[in-house]
């Protein structure tokens, strides 16, 4: 599934259909909870609203980072995104976005092998960016709300709603348009 996702994600940044592609990292703070790591993707199409709507992916840990030799759980989320910039070609521009995915907690011992160990995961977040005018880079700090479906006591322990991140974008590929 992982080979699946990073050959979809070259494909797409390099056949010409993307107008911008971004690659960079993601910190995130769950609220009462562990200090999260990845790695993020967004990118928009020529066609499509460009440089307005985007389309992403994050895989964001607890086995990276910050976590990563510590008590933390085991803890994978998967997240698919889109996302709305509002000012266009600002350097300071809010977004809001939409994220749905899937939350995994690998307990490690046996013994806990009854407990809840996944959930599905939508939220919605608000997001403020800065792009920097002579560097490919840029910085996005955003909030966002995990809305749990499950039954009380049907999802995993570690499911909490409220996040914070900081997701930093280097641009790999952003194609001027002729508008």
């Amino acid at each position: 599934m992982k080979h699946l996702i990073w050959t979809g994600l070259f494909l797409i940044s390099f056949t010409g259909i993307s107008q911008n592609f971004n690659a960079g990292i993601r910190i995130q703070k769950t609220n009462g909870m562990y200090w999260e790591n990845g790695i993020s993707f967004q990118y928009s199409f020529k066609n499509l609203k460009t440089d307005q709507l985007y389309f992403g992916f994050d895989y964001v840990t607890t086995r990276w980072g910050s976590a990563m030799g510590s008590n933390a759980l085991k803890q994978d989320n998967y997240l698919f995104s889109s996302s709305w910039a509002f000012r266009k070609e600002k350097s300071f521009r809010p977004i809001v976005r939409l994220n749905i995915g899937y939350l995994n907690v690998d307990f490690e011992e046996e013994i806990f092998e009854s407990l809840p160990h996944s959930a599905f995961l939508l939220s919605p977040e608000f997001l403020v960016s800065y792009a920097f005018k002579n560097i490919p880079v840029s910085i996005h700090l955003g909030s966002g709300y995990y809305i749990d479906f499950a039954e009380e006591g049907h999802s995993p322990g570690t499911f909490q709603p409220l996040y914070y991140h900081l997701n930093i974008y280097y641009t790999l590929l952003k194609t001027k348009t002729n508008e």
